[in-house]
């Protein structure tokens, strides 16, 4: 049997005694429901105020209910089952400080409701905010994606671009201000992101991406990489596979068009790379990437079509797969799956999968 200490029903529970029974609710109108016709399990849960520790529960329960005390121990159990009950004496942070532990306080609830009450909820955040991660594209995903990053508190951020704030950028990229127009995408998100997290360590950086080796150069020292870049679009996604593989980095891609928005992640020794992709793509799939480099192939006058709501969607799939990847709290659905947002049915499906080739000459 698990040990308990000062247990208490996490913050979010709600509950509601009626008819000898009680119902839990921890998600808007999914119910648990147990047999409680003491009202033993109502009051202990009013009773686990998160001050008392597990024997002074015992003692106060034993006055009321004498028969029912000895079985609190598998009251707390089944509660922990279900992701209702958390241990005060579990959740203290080493690294966080008094302004993190305040700023985040959302996200750390958030972790909690994935903990059971022998995890530590705040250990959650201090990944976030020793997490490395470079973002490559200032546009319409990747400078949102940007904002949820720091929003959720990842304090060691490279962010790459090379171009400038244009008018046309400002129905989705609304980390911009008109007043930006004309300048750096780099500079003028360095500035805006300076404000929203002071204290952060995001480096800014103005550079074209030409190659595999241009990926290198900037990620050798980080933990997980974004990409955000959709030109040239017959060869990113090498450049990307090859840079990443060398330093076994995991990296996730998301990309849209007018009606589909798409989300990929690659994870080195885990799930197969690009090159796998291709190797086990259908013919149809690969057609595009075939004839893009032909000499007949006639590129769309603009290919860039983007609405702000659509941005939103693919930029929160980028970083709720971010967040799984780092926190291990769930498994992301897009290792070795191109994830689809369809715009018309606001489905998302997997459209393509693949495994490691095990003849792979990349990875």
């Amino acid at each position: 049997m698990r040990a308990y200490s000062i247990p208490r029903l996490k913050s979010l529970v709600e509950f509601c005694s009626i008819d000898k029974k009680v119902y839990f609710f921890s998600r808007p109108g999914v119910a648990i429901e147990m047999e409680d016709p003491s009202k033993f399990i109502a009051t202990a849960c009013k009773l686990m105020d998160g001050k008392k520790d597990l024997q002074q529960l015992k003692q106060t329960l034993a006055t009321l209910f004498p028969e029912e005390t000895p079985y609190l121990e598998n009251l707390l159990t089944a509660l922990d089952n279900e992701y209702l009950l958390e241990d005060v004496s579990k959740n203290y942070s080493d690294s966080l400080t008094s302004y993190d532990t305040m700023r985040w306080s959302r996200n750390i609830e958030f972790f909690g409701s994935y903990c059971k009450a022998t995890d530590n909820k705040y250990s959650y955040q201090e990944k976030l905010k020793s997490t490395r991660v470079v973002i490559f594209g200032l546009g319409g995903v990747g400078s949102n994606v940007l904002y949820n990053l720091a929003a959720m508190g990842i304090c060691n951020i490279k962010a790459i671009d090379c171009d400038e704030v244009e008018l046309s950028n400002l129905n989705r990229q609304i980390i911009y201000n008109e007043s930006d127009i004309g300048q750096l995408k780099s500079a003028a998100a360095k500035n805006r992101i300076s404000q929203f997290l002071p204290h952060a360590n995001i480096e800014f950086v103005n550079k074209k991406i030409s190659s595999s080796k241009d990926i290198e150069e900037v990620i050798s020292d980080q933990d997980i990489v974004i990409s955000a870049i959709d030109q040239p679009r017959e060869e990113i996604m090498d450049w990307f596979n090859v840079a990443c593989i060398k330093y076994n980095i995991p990296f996730i891609c998301g990309a849209l068009d007018s009606k589909l928005a798409i989300c990929y992640t690659i994870i080195p020794g885990k799930t197969g790379c690009i090159e796998c992709w291709k190797a086990s793509a259908k013919n149809s799939s690969l057609l595009f990437q075939k004839l893009i480099q032909h000499e007949g192939f006639v590129p769309a006058i603009s290919p860039n079509v983007a609405i702000m709501p659509f941005i939103s969607i693919v930029s929160g799939l980028i970083g709720c797969e971010f967040l799984k990847i780092i926190t291990e709290i769930a498994e992301p659905q897009s290792l070795g799956r191109l994830c689809t947002f369809d715009f018309i049915s606001s489905q998302i499906t997997t459209s393509e999968s693949w495994k490691r080739n095990p003849d792979c000459s990349t990875c």
